[in-house]
């Protein structure tokens, strides 16, 4: 075994995975892992617990004087000596902690990342998410500050990342959430990340972070503001009537429950924001509904037209537009769809099904115009529409 160790060795402690280096598959010899292993133990650089340990002392010694610089080469070795032990465990915190201390802040949250990595239950895991959070917020204010450039390269800040100095403090924030995700700072990682995005005008993300939030910590601090620029950043996304609606359904839901949630928390000029909110996203749900109306109007499909009218006049009757939605349904009382079909003799030949599809559609047609028709008194009603409300 000393032979093996070479002539530098110290103890006779060997780790077990060393034992295995020159067993296995010609194929798993070659593995750069094992040749590396066989390559340390020839040159007498093998494990060993015994150096390990005097060289974890001395590192330490020279940590409580605050020689932080001259500890980081004996935590090192420590690594090197004496893996997949308690031993590398607290060296590779120690020396996360050498390279915090001398403000090389990369390195750091790239050696607390690989600790967490190679032991997930770490004893240190609580204060390497409040490490990690420390950077990830340094770096952000720091380019919220300076606008730093993501492809102009840092090579005299050793504080700041090389690149992207923005997108590596989202990055660290994701480890403090991946890494301890019921730790007491994953819900501040998340709502900084979202705050972030929104400052950025990312509203697509700052929502997703919001979201995220609100549905994973419930018990947040943070929650009741989840809501409310989770609710804007919704809003701020969508972009018009001409553009996909769903995000506005999103927002009535999220409005709705904010309503709801929160009845103590939203007092006086907040509950009268998000009141004018709910009535703004209201207006653009009408809106989106006319719009449509009219495009169907405008081709003489009046079926359509009408289905999309009665709801701007049925759901969204606060609104301005449901006067208007009512007055083009009193103006299109009795008017017939323009048939879609320039040659009727020959799909009844060609394509005979058209025929009962066409059936289909003119006897919903007039179910639709029995139902939304003058009442009794004259009045325009849409009790044939879904959830059967009269619009007055």
């Amino acid at each position: 075994m000393e032979n093996e160790l070479g002539e530098n060795a110290e103890g006779d402690v060997i780790s077990s995975e060393y034992l295995s280096a020159d067993q296995g598959t010609p194929w798993e010899l070659l593995k750069g892992e094992n040749v590396k292993k066989r390559w340390k133990m020839m040159t007498g650089r093998g494990p060993n617990e015994q150096v390990g340990r005097r060289a974890l002392a001395e590192g330490d010694a020279l940590y409580r004087k605050a020689d932080y610089k001259a500890a980081i080469p004996k935590y090192k070795q420590v690594i090197d000596r004496w893996p997949d032990s308690s031993l590398e465990e607290d060296a590779m915190w120690q020396l996360a902690e050498c390279y915090f201390f001398t403000d090389q802040y990369p390195k750091a949250e790239d050696a607390y990342d690989e600790l967490v990595r190679k032991y997930a239950n770490t004893r240190y895991l609580d204060r390497i998410a409040q490490r990690q959070f420390v950077i990830g917020d340094y770096w952000l204010k720091l380019d919220q500050r300076h606008g730093y450039w993501t492809l102009v390269p840092n090579v005299a800040d050793r504080s700041r990342p090389l690149f992207d100095t923005r997108g590596r403090a989202l990055k660290t924030f994701d480890h403090v959430r991946i890494n301890s995700p019921r730790g007491p700072l994953a819900d501040d990682s998340l709502m900084a990340q979202g705050n972030a995005h929104f400052l950025k005008r990312h509203w697509l993300d700052a929502d997703y972070f919001y979201g995220l939030l609100r549905s994973e910590y419930p018990d947040s601090e943070f929650l009741l503001e989840a809501h409310l620029l989770g609710l804007q950043s919704k809003l701020r996304s969508y972009q018009g009537p001409a553009y996909e609606g769903g995000v506005l359904d999103e927002a009535e839901i999220l409005a709705d429950q904010t309503l709801v949630q929160f009845p103590d928390q939203l007092q006086g000029e907040d509950e009268q924001r998000l009141m004018a909110t709910r009535a703004r996203i209201a207006e653009q749900q009408a809106k989106r509904h006319y719009d449509r109306a009219s495009f169907y109007e405008k081709g003489e499909h009046f079926a359509a037209a009408r289905i999309y009218y009665g709801l701007v006049a049925r759901d969204y009757s606060n609104t301005a537009l449901a006067p208007e939605a009512l007055a083009k349904l009193d103006g299109m009382k009795g008017l017939e769809d323009v048939s879609d079909n320039p040659f009727p003799m020959l799909t009844a030949v060609l394509n005979p099904d058209s025929l009962k599809e066409a059936e289909l559609d003119a006897m919903a047609e007039a179910d639709l115009q029995t139902e939304v028709a003058d009442s009794g008194d004259g009045e325009i009603t849409t009790a044939g529409l879904p959830g059967g409300v009269s619009p007055r």
